[in-house]
């Protein structure tokens, strides 16, 4: 999936991460990530709702600014779909600690 693809079904469903509260923000995040990187696996699922968990703690805590934050997520995601890509979830997890110190 690209950008565009991505960017339409969101509007089309009328999700945005770009404003809004957090949790509606977090929800759409994780459609997002659903359509992005279809989990294949209860541990794909279980990765996608750690991470959303873990970002809505970061948003609490005032440790990210959801505006800076979710547009880069969906940024790691659509990466991590590319066509090349052998395991999509695990690049997307790799890009999370490398890029935002995600713990897991």
């Amino acid at each position: 999936m690209n950008d565009l693809q991505l960017r339409n079904k969101m509007i089309s469903r009328g999700l945005t991460v770009k404003e809004g509260p957090p949790e509606d923000r977090l929800a759409a995040l994780k459609q997002a990530l659903a359509w992005a990187l279809p989990p294949k696996s209860v541990s794909d699922r279980t990765c996608h709702r750690k991470v959303i968990d873990w970002l809505a703690a970061k948003f609490a805590s005032q440790v990210f600014n959801p505006d800076e934050i979710l547009p880069r997520v969906i940024d790691y995601a659509l990466e991590a779909s590319g066509p090349s890509v052998r395991n999509p979830n695990a690049l997307f997890m790799s890009l999370l600690k490398k890029e935002l110190g995600y713990p897991h």
